[in-house]
């Protein structure tokens, strides 16, 4: 109920300038009796003006996305407001002419109302839509603070998972099994270790990446965990060029690997397998679900941070279910 009664609030404050511009501008024709047409046809434009332009707000600037380009969008609405005004004007002057029969007024008329309905209009207008573009514009700060606090969080997260002692003590153990025996591997385990390390130092500002990029560091965390299960971590990528260069939220396939094989079990009899391929729009990550009898200690907050991430930057959800089996994540790839 607070927006029509601002609406309202706002027309019968239009009416009350309406009428005190027209006395100060047309004071010696109200004093000799010619008000009729002035003030009526002000009141009716007025009127007219109102629910069209509310009409606009409602249907059209509402819905525009001040935020991305606020100057712009403001210099674009005042000039739709004020030819919109100077248009009414017009037409509503040749209709008091050709319907209403009233008399033919002057060039000067026509112009002098068409300019200050112009500026009435534009004035009024932006009231109205200023309300929206604030909105529009605290809700992006507020957006991009939360961006920022859930990157934060998701850094935290994949950096902790990635320098835990578990981690880096079963990659360590693994080296000392390598080196004797498979020397060159032993070299390549060390190189691809050093790249999971540096990923999340590289791209700690970037809330987007693409996929092609992430893929990369996955694949160098997989090949280390690859080395220490020994034939019971199976894994399978199929992705097609083309989605490579789509974007996903930054860490958020890695994280979702991490997660798979930290929290299931791995073994000779109950091998893991984990599939990532691309349906669509949607970046599908799958792993068998057999989950550990003692779960590793966990903050439970990966995966809504990447939800949450994804809410702040894009329409299509994040999809996770369990079936046939399976523990299913699908990501939405993004266009930027």
């Amino acid at each position: 109920m607070k927006q029509p009664k601002k609406m309202l609030l706002l027309l019968l404050f239009s009416y009350l300038i309406v009428i005190g511009v027209n006395f100060a501008g047309n004071f010696q024709a109200l004093i000799n009796g010619n008000w009729q047409y002035s003030v009526y046809f002000s009141l009716g434009m007025t009127t007219y003006g109102w629910l069209f332009f509310m009409g606009l707000h409602y249907l059209i600037f509402r819905r525009l996305k001040w935020s991305d380009k606020p100057t712009t969008s403001i210099l674009i609405a005042a000039s739709i407001f004020a030819i919109g005004g100077a248009l009414m004007m017009l037409i509503g002057m040749k209709g008091m002419v050709y319907f209403l029969h009233f008399r033919e007024q002057s060039n000067y008329d026509y112009v002098n109302n068409c300019i200050y309905s112009a500026l009435f209009s534009m004035v009024f207008g932006m009231m109205v839509t200023g309300q929206q573009i604030l909105l529009h514009l605290k809700k992006s700060i507020e957006d991009n603070e939360r961006m920022k606090q859930e990157m934060i969080q998701s850094q935290y997260e994949t950096l902790k998972n990635q320098v835990n002692p578990h981690f880096l003590f079963n990659s360590l153990n693994t080296l000392a099994t390598i080196i004797p025996t498979q020397p060159t591997v032993a070299v390549d385990f060390v190189e691809q270790m050093s790249k999971v390390f540096r990923y999340s130092l590289q791209h700690s500002n970037q809330n987007t990446i693409e996929l092609g990029t992430e893929l990369k560091v996955v694949k160098s965390y997989l090949f280390l965990n690859e080395q220490r299960y020994d034939g019971k971590l199976k894994v399978a990528i199929n992705l097609p060029d083309a989605v490579l260069e789509k974007k996903i939220i930054t860490q958020s396939l890695l994280m979702l690997v991490e997660n798979a094989i930290k929290h299931n079990e791995i073994s000779h009899e109950h091998p893991l397998s984990i599939n990532i391929n691309a349906d669509g729009d949607y970046l599908v990550i799958s792993n068998t679900l057999q989950r550990k009898s003692i779960l590793e200690p966990s903050t439970n907050t990966g995966l809504e941070n990447i939800k949450k991430r994804y809410s702040l930057t894009n329409s299509l959800p994040v999809s996770v279910q369990e079936k046939d089996g399976l523990f299913i994540v699908q990501l939405p790839l993004l266009n930027q």
